[in-house]
């Protein structure tokens, strides 16, 4: 392979774009939903069971219990949304932080490094050159300065287009790590945020079978011994507050944590687009300041030809 073919080849794979960045993450209309179905089924349990325990109000007991199912059901719902949409995010986050690794930088700084040091040892050549022609007659000074003066600002007009360069390289190696601490911030409310939508969708699945307990002895009161069968009836209406009462508190710790991983997923946001602003301004690689360098080597070159012949 030639080393032109091989220039080509790296030039396509440093100019290829980068994963976008998707939709910034906000949760408030999953929170939103999982809160008010999640307050309102435990409310709605306790208004149901708080009722006397005589047979006339046992239609409105089940009415409302039906009720708290029902938004049960929907809080698991609206917590399955607002984990699935952390989980997005997370993958994301963590594809960013791979996309921006040492060794992503490592292949677009390295042939900006290898052109700087090019330049320093062009230069270094320039300086030898120049003590040597100063040292001429002046006739032979008049026709070689020129040449000189010539790779000079081919030198410095490298330097300029390197500069950018260099710039852009070391805000990527500042925003990847910003990005990757970022990340690791977020991991904390990240996984409160799934084990929270869990607690609420165990919660849900948890009602089904009590309640259906509880319609039964419902069913019961009125019958001898009447103490007995409200006591029967409590337990299992006592049983799905508890329950009602663990989706609330689960929902509240997930929609809570979910705001956390926003503030910290915004962190990581923007450190993501500075990196990828310095990712577009690097990856127009060298190929301005190699083409003046190879007018600097080819001009000093001459130079020395020159001060070769009597």
């Amino acid at each position: 392979m030639t080393t032109s073919t091989l220039s080509l080849m790296l030039a396509a794979a440093l100019l290829a774009p980068a994963p976008a960045l998707a939709a910034r993450y906000d949760p408030d209309a999953d929170r939103a939903a999982l809160r008010q179905a999640a307050t309102l089924s435990h409310s709605t349990v306790v208004d149901a069971t708080g009722r006397a325990l005589e047979p006339e109000q046992v239609p409105a007991i089940t009415a409302g219990l039906d009720e708290g199912l029902r938004l049960a059901q929907a809080a698991s719902a609206a917590a399955r949304s607002l984990d699935a949409a952390a989980q997005k995010r997370a993958a994301e986050m963590e594809a960013g932080v791979k996309a921006s690794s040492e060794l992503k930088i490592k292949e677009l700084s390295e042939p900006i490094a290898a052109e700087r040091l090019r330049r320093e040892r062009l230069s270094a050549e320039h300086e030898e050159l120049k003590t040597k022609v100063e040292g001429l007659p002046d006739e032979d000074k008049k026709k070689l300065l020129p040449l000189l003066a010539k790779a000079a600002n081919a030198l410095g007009s490298a330097a300029d287009a390197l500069r950018p360069l260099e710039s852009s390289v070391k805000i990527m190696s500042e925003q990847a790590l910003e990005m990757k601490e970022a990340r690791q911030d977020a991991l904390g409310p990240f996984s409160e945020v799934a084990s929270g939508a869990s607690g609420v969708i165990a919660r849900a699945e948890d009602l089904p079978a009590p309640l259906a307990e509880a319609k039964a002895r419902l069913g019961a009161l009125g019958q001898e011994p009447r103490n007995v069968a409200r006591n029967r009836a409590w337990e299992k209406l006592e049983l799905l507050r508890g329950i009602t009462s663990g989706l609330f508190q689960a929902a509240d710790r997930a929609c809570n944590r979910a705001d956390d991983f926003r503030r910290r997923s915004a962190s990581y946001e923007k450190a993501f687009s500075v990196f990828e602003d310095a990712r577009r301004g690097a990856s127009s690689g060298p190929a301005g300041a190699k083409a003046l360098l190879d007018e600097a080597h080819k001009t000093l070159a001459l130079v020395r030809e020159r001060l070769k012949k009597p």
